[in-house]
């Protein structure tokens, strides 16, 4: 008997946020864009870790204030290329540009599109309801 192991190939998902569902499609390219970003935060990481303990708190803040924008531009730029450009300007407006939030959703857009255990972490309407026996 041979062992289907075809849920190990994802193509794409769909992502639903607020009331619409968005498409990221995966390809060589798009693992390419994630490993970009993760060498960009890495480098950031590096930069925040090396700064002047003796900075003004001004200069601290603006270093901050730099830094997060720097990581939710480039996780736009990754959502960019996963989902489009539009579609990665319509999450950023929902999510009040806040880089934290898309942080997170790049990063969960690079997860779902390598397991399935982002589907077991937050569900799906599907096996939701199947959960509550309204399938």
């Amino acid at each position: 008997m041979a062992i289907n192991i075809t849920s190990l190939i994802i193509k794409s998902e769909d992502f639903i946020i607020g009331k619409k569902t968005y498409t990221a499609c995966y390809t060589p390219e798009i693992d390419e864009k994630y490993s970009d970003l993760m060498l960009k935060t890495g480098d950031l990481y590096r930069r925040v870790e090396k700064y002047d303990e003796d900075a003004t708190l001004d200069e601290q803040r603006k270093l901050v204030s730099k830094s997060y924008k720097e990581m939710s531009d480039n996780s736009k730029e990754y959502l960019e290329a996963a989902i489009g450009k539009k579609e990665a300007d319509e999450i950023a407006r929902y999510a009040d540009n806040r880089a934290v939030t898309i942080v997170k959703i790049a990063q969960a857009v690079f997860e779902a599109g390598q397991s399935d255990e982002l589907k077991q972490k937050y569900g799906s309407n599907r096996s939701q309801r199947r959960s509550k026996g309204n399938d």
